[in-house]
């Protein structure tokens, strides 16, 4: 690995130095448009320390096939799962893959069967407008079960002309389409976007089939505006040992996901009024072995139901929003069996200037639950500015996550859920700073403090129990840090460097468990851009380390070529190297993936 290491690091420093010799020929083009990428706009992810953003611009230059694959260039462990792409879970600041908040537009779409499904999206990377990372304080906004943070999916509207079709291939006989187009009717404006995946895997019982289906509509009329997004979501996928790491089981899953979010945006000239509805529609089918199908088989059938609204007024120096909510959660599974909870919500969000430098903002919340005792959480922020370009921050909040269905009623012969859990409870502080130095270069650097309480993992009490049973543990302990910096050396060289460290005390470490030590200790990720006329050029190298096991090295790269106006040529590939890894221990991720493929835009 320390050989593939140095090559990686020889590539990244040898495309740094030709910057030199070949920047002063090209500033020659007088015809380029400068290109601005931005990976931490001020305030565009809310409150808290190191808010990640990857825009749209830069979604483009990353080899990504799904959505889930973005989420490593922010920060993000993703935990993946057979085909890239396909399946993963996630992982944000030390977090258990249930502590991290799922939002589309704003609106959560958390699964409660498992947190395995939530990133079952019904959208692809074309949909996508920019992706927000969200740290555990701001999320408090949003709701239950962001202990770790948030991830925010922002997805794009209809824009008139930006109509596409593409199509690509790669080993392990990968084939990908996707076709967007735009369109008027009926005064509204309209988008409709179809994608399509297919590969064989690089392994026995690895290949996948996947679908999408999303459409955005919109319609304005004076100071009213009209939403409505729909997608649609299907695969299926060999699930060598997803759930059963080492055991050697070759399985087999099938999901579709149906979405649909509307709302309405009243801006009168005393308050804004927004009112909200969401659903989602989660089917899940999944063979042990395809072997003998009937040695397991599981069938779940999810359903969640959200409407809401909020209203905003201006208020002294700054603005009062409050708001509530109503939702449903229901289940029928061959598995868990038939439940129903609901809940409702109400908060408070207000922000003001303290002084002309000094600003202020927090959130008290509460959430009440059909099957537990209401909570109170919430968050306060405070921001101040130094210099021009330069301000420290701190945000504290109380945040809880309640059970889900499987830890409370899940059965098998290996594991059980207990129908007693009780919804965690954790506190957070996160402070930072961040500063513009001149000449192209931003740092930030911030940290995060973080106490649980009856956290929720699956553990034994010694080796011979027969099964890992769903537990609240006493407390978790977890604190880590945060860098980044990019240097936009000029319009056509972009340098980014992003670094996290984290460390998690479990307590009761008597207890054996299934999930504890899979959080990620370390993180690097050395990203380089190139720009030269028509060509673009995208590098990185991504390093993980999770405690105790073996570091590993990603480099991915893409290559693009505008033509003639229309046309896009694109080259990509992921693990250049070919390093072999484990996301999660005992399932092999899969090796290198080579994809050639064009765009025509119209």
């Amino acid at each position: 690995m320390k050989r593939k290491l140095r090559l990686a690091c020889f590539i990244f420093f040898w495309q740094l130095f030709i910057h030199h010799g070949q920047v002063a020929a090209a500033t020659e083009e007088s015809n380029l448009e400068p290109i601005v990428v931005r990976r931490l706009p001020y305030g565009s992810a809310g409150q808290g320390a190191v808010s990640a953003v990857l825009t749209q611009e830069e979604i483009r230059n990353l080899p990504a096939r799904t959505p889930q694959d973005l989420l490593d260039y922010v920060g993000v462990d993703i935990q993946g799962r057979g085909a890239r792409g396909i399946k993963g879970d996630i992982s944000l600041n030390g977090s258990t893959f249930q502590q991290v908040l799922i939002l589309v537009n704003g609106v959560r779409v958390k699964d409660p069967q498992t947190a395995h499904q939530d990133l079952d999206l019904s959208f692809s990377v074309d949909d996508i407008e920019r992706i927000e990372v969200i740290p555990a304080s701001a999320s408090a906004k949003f709701g239950p079960d962001g202990i770790g943070g948030a991830v925010n999916f922002v997805l794009r509207g209809p824009h008139k002309g930006k109509n596409h079709l593409t199509a690509s291939g790669g080993n392990n006989t990968t084939a990908q389409q996707a076709l967007d187009v735009y369109y008027e009717a009926l005064g509204t404006e309209n988008r409709f976007s179809v994608w399509n995946l297919s590969t064989d895997g690089s392994r026995y019982d690895t290949d996948a089939r996947m679908s999408n289906f999303f459409s955005s509509n919109r319609l304005f009329r004076d100071n009213v505006s009209f939403y409505l997004d729909a997608g649609y979501n299907e695969k299926e996928y060999g699930a060598y040992d997803f759930y059963t790491p080492g055991r050697g089981f070759p399985s087999k899953e099938w999901i579709n996901v149906k979405n649909v979010d509307a709302r309405m945006i009243y801006e009168g000239e005393h308050f804004s009024f927004e009112p909200r509805f969401a659903f989602r529609q989660l089917y899940d089918k999944f063979i042990l072995t395809i072997e003998n199908p009937d040695y397991y088989l599981n069938h779940h059938r999810t359903d969640m139901l959200t409407w809401g609204g909020t209203v905003t007024v201006p208020w002294g120096s700054g603005k009062l929003a409050s708001g509530a909510e109503y939702g449903l959660e229901h289940i029928v599974s061959s598995n868990l069996g038939d439940h129903t909870r609901s809940h409702w919500s109400a908060q408070v969000e207000p922000s003001w200037n303290v002084t002309e430098k000094m600003s202020a903002g927090g959130v008290v919340r509460l959430d009440d639950y059909s099957t537990f005792r209401e909570e109170w959480t919430g968050s306060l922020l405070f921001k101040r500015g130094l210099a021009e370009g330069e301000e420290v921050y701190i945000s504290l909040g109380r945040l809880m996550r309640v059970p889900t269905f499987t830890e409370l009623y899940y059965s098998d012969p290996t594991t059980a859920g207990d129908s007693s859990l009780k919804p965690e409870t954790a506190y957070s502080v996160e402070p930072g700073w961040r500063k513009r130095l001149g000449n192209g270069l931003s740092v930030e650097a911030g940290g995060f403090v973080r106490q649980e309480f009856d956290t929720i993992e699956f553990t034994k009490m010694s080796s011979a129990d027969p099964k890992f049973v769903a537990r609240n543990i006493s407390e978790a302990f977890t604190v880590g840090v945060n860098l980044y910096g990019r240097w936009d050396a000029d319009r056509h060289f972009s340098y980014d460097l992003r670094y996290a460290y984290t460390n998690k005390d479990l307590h009761d470490k008597g207890l054996i468990y299934k999930y504890g030590f899979s959080y990620l200790q370390h993180m690097i990720d050395l990203g380089l851009e190139q720009r030269f006329g028509a060509w673009r050029n995208r590098t990185d190298i991504l390093m993980k380390k999770k405690p105790l096991r073996r570091a590993w090295v990603v480099v991915s790269d893409k290559v693009s070529v505008d033509i003639a106006r229309r046309w896009q040529v694109f080259f990509e590939v992921y693990n250049l190297f070919n390093a072999e890894f484990q996301d999660i221990e005992g399932i092999p991720e899969q090796g290198r993936t080579v994809n050639l493929g064009a765009t025509l835009n119209w």
